[in-house]
């Protein structure tokens, strides 16, 4: 394909009116998401927490995790007072998920490690909890009235949205604490949440999958619970079992990115062990390192219109782990060093854009169009109790290996997921392929 042709298709590809509400989308779940993780481990280890302990707080994401227990009532029931004043029921549930996400993330903002750890962490689960259901509630939106051959790109400005919230958080966090404090800088986050709340009340309303359920809330709770769990749980989850392919997709949410979620737990306190400060981790991973993560999204999404979902997966994961290895390798054995740390934060940050599109393609793909939001919640839940343990292990066994061969580990752990994938491939999976156009 000539450039010219190239760059052509790619214009007509992302340069489309329906696109931009997805971008929009993505910035605003990417505001919260990283205030109650990798910022927050920054603040624990500039405490003195070990990386062990570090990793083990990651626990407390729990309730971002079973966030497909209460997303049936996202489907099935407007929120109180919320849905009505704002003409639509997901409208309403997720601005009820930003006022929890301001209390929450002002509660951390009240709170320190050295005088009120348990608070800390309780504020910084009601985030959790209140991120998922913003994510089950902005979802269905998310992917309303997208064609299949659109799936790619959709991810990709989705993500590009999703990373520039992450770059707006993180940034200006990390930039607020190094000069006023962390009280100060998650105080100032809290009040940033409100940003998004334009794009909330412009989000357009899914058209609903379900019956109108108002009449059942008359019921008595021990009818209309159970009655909530069959339909909105476990009819969904019944309903992605009947897939030809449902173990070995499971086993691709358990295991894709088993590497790139223990690196990204471990790799902000790696460059603190070897004598980067707070503001060096802003200027280079934070700034210049989300820099480099939008473009990666954004190819990622051309990329599958091209390949396929499959082979894409294949390649973005491969790429990512072998380039993460070697950087963070001769990183761990130079020392500190900005050249190589610019190289490396390069390397992973544009490689990790491409995988976090593909993947999101991935749950969009094998999600059912009814029950959207239960479904895609009950099976990101597969791929998030995996991540909080993976998480929760990858400060001991850094500890345990130590930096260089807790680096090299890294690509064997991505050879489960290539072997699923290569048989999905030969199998020729349709919900993986339809996106495909030349194959």
């Amino acid at each position: 394909m000539k450039f010219t042709s190239f760059l052509d298709d790619f214009i007509h590809t992302y340069f489309r009116k329906e696109l931009s509400p997805k971008f929009f989308l993505g910035f605003t779940c990417g505001i919260p998401f990283l205030l109650r993780l990798a910022v927050l481990d920054l603040w624990l280890k500039d405490f003195g927490l070990s990386n062990t302990a570090i990793g083990f707080i990651t626990l407390i994401q729990c309730p971002y995790i079973f966030k497909f227990l209460w997303a049936p009532f996202t489907d099935r029931f407007d929120f109180p007072v919320l849905s009505r004043l704002l003409n639509g029921r997901k409208r309403g549930w997720a601005f009820a998920s930003q006022l929890l996400l301001f209390a929450g993330i002002l509660g951390m903002a009240s709170s320190s490690p050295q005088d009120s750890l348990y608070r800390l962490l309780i504020f910084a689960s009601i985030v959790a909890f209140a991120d998922g259901i913003q994510d089950v509630s902005i979802f269905p939106s998310q992917w309303d009235n997208v064609s299949e051959n659109m799936k790619g790109p959709t991810a990709g400005i989705f993500v590009f949205g999703y990373r520039l919230g992450l770059f707006f958080s993180k940034s200006l966090t990390l930039y607020l604490a190094h000069y006023l404090g962390w009280n100060y800088a998650y105080a100032v986050m809290a009040f940033s949440i409100f940003l998004c709340t334009f794009f909330i009340l412009k989000m357009p309303e899914p058209p609903s999958q379900e019956e109108d359920f108002a009449d059942e809330i008359k019921k008595p709770f021990s009818i209309l619970i159970p009655s909530t769990i069959s339909k909105c749980l476990i009819d969904p989850f019944k309903q992605f079992l009947k897939k030809d392919h449902w173990r070995e997709l499971i086993s691709l949410l358990l295991l894709y990115r088993l590497g790139d979620i223990m690196f990204q737990k471990m790799s902000k306190l790696f460059y603190v062990d070897i004598g980067f400060s707070i503001l060096d981790i802003a200027n280079v991973v934070q700034v210049f390192g989300s820099i480099a993560s939008l473009p990666g999204g954004i190819i990622g999404g051309y990329i599958i219109t091209r390949i396929g979902i499959t082979r894409a997966m294949m390649w973005f994961t491969s790429i990512h782990a072998c380039c993460c290895c070697v950087c963070y390798v001769a990183l761990a054995q130079i020392g500190k060093s900005f050249p190589m740390l610019y190289l490396s934060v390069f390397m992973e940050h544009v490689t990790i854009g491409a995988v976090t599109t593909v993947f999101v393609a991935f749950m969009y793909s094998i999600s059912g169009k009814r029950h959207t939001s239960t479904q895609y919640a009950l099976l990101w839940a597969f791929n998030g109790i995996s991540n909080i343990l993976y998480r929760s292990i990858s400060g001991g066994i850094a500890d345990v290996l130590g930096w260089t061969n807790f680096f090299l580990l890294l690509p064997l752990l991505i050879i489960p997921s290539l072997v699923i994938l290569q048989s999905l491939k030969k199998d020729q999976v349709p919900e993986l392929n339809e996106c495909c156009k030349n194959t």
